[in-house]
């Protein structure tokens, strides 16, 4: 599509959809109604699926390959909501590059999520190489805590097989994204998937909200591969009783980094968190 400053992208509608087989608790409606919300919620995970449609869609495999975005999630997403996504390019440089802003809106036009996309002509850094993500070997499934965390604490890596049957379910089945692109690439917010896995493997995390990610794309997979997703612990914090995580991740396949990724989720839910 032309690119000038104020061109609106194209809108996409997406039903909002819970993963039956997920092992976080929030999606279930019982439990997350302890804490004040209505139903169980769908991932923030998937509002990033649901919103980076329309930043292929106006960018194409460029954004694919090089391209970067950051979504925040602000608002409960329930499990059948329409959720409407649109946006606008906010700047074109001279250099070409591109950026978008784009927003997620519920059935009564609250929204949900935040977020831009940029363009770069060629990607604005080197990719990571695998030994900069270090593979550590802590015990699975350890106690999490604000007093137990620390900034630096390398993950214990997790390791996923890519198979296009396995992206078929994930596409057509789970966040039902025919986009043509998707029957030869893997979708955005399959490898994004992977920061929710990483934190649910190293800790004993029974139920967690998705708050924000940010991801740089280096490379996209055209072949099935061997995933393998490595991290750190960057940040945590606390803010009106809810417990943050901030993750550091790189997904790589035969040691070239597909994506970086920046995950932050609640791991402890405050009280009436609603």
């Amino acid at each position: 599509m032309p690119f000038s400053v104020g061109s609106s992208l194209p809108e996409y509608r997406a039903k909002a959809s819970i993963d039956s087989a997920s092992d976080n608790k929030i999606q279930d409606d019982e439990y997350a109604r302890r804490f004040g919300f209505r139903a169980g919620l769908a991932p923030g995970i998937s509002l990033f699926a649901y919103m980076s449609r329309v930043l292929v869609e106006s960018m194409g495999k460029d954004w694919l390959e090089r391209g970067s975005a950051e979504m925040r999630f602000i608002r409960p997403v329930y499990e059948g909501e329409e959720i409407r996504i649109g946006g606008a390019v906010s700047s074109v440089t001279q250099n070409g590059s591109i950026s978008v802003e784009c927003q997620a809106s519920n059935n009564q036009g609250a929204i949900c999520g935040i977020g831009s996309g940029q363009l770069p002509p060629q990607l604005p850094l080197p990719a990571p190489e695998i030994s900069d993500y270090p593979a550590g070997r802590a015990k699975l499934h350890r106690l999490i805590s604000l007093e137990s965390l620390q900034p630096g604490e390398i993950l214990t890596p997790i390791t996923s097989e890519f198979t296009w049957n396995v992206h078929w379910q994930y596409c057509q089945k789970s966040i039902r994204d025919h986009h043509p692109l998707y029957q030869k690439s893997p979708h955005p917010g399959w490898i994004l998937s992977q920061a929710s896995r990483i934190l649910a493997v190293n800790y004993d995390v029974s139920a967690w909200i998705d708050v924000s990610s940010q991801v740089q794309n280096f490379h996209c997979l055209e072949e099935e591969d061997r995933i393998v997703t490595r991290g750190r612990v960057q940040e945590k914090f606390e803010r009106d009783g809810d417990h943050f995580i901030v993750l550091n991740l790189a997904v790589f396949a035969q040691e070239r980094c597909l994506q970086t990724i920046r995950y932050t989720a609640i791991f402890r839910i405050a009280p009436n968190a609603a």
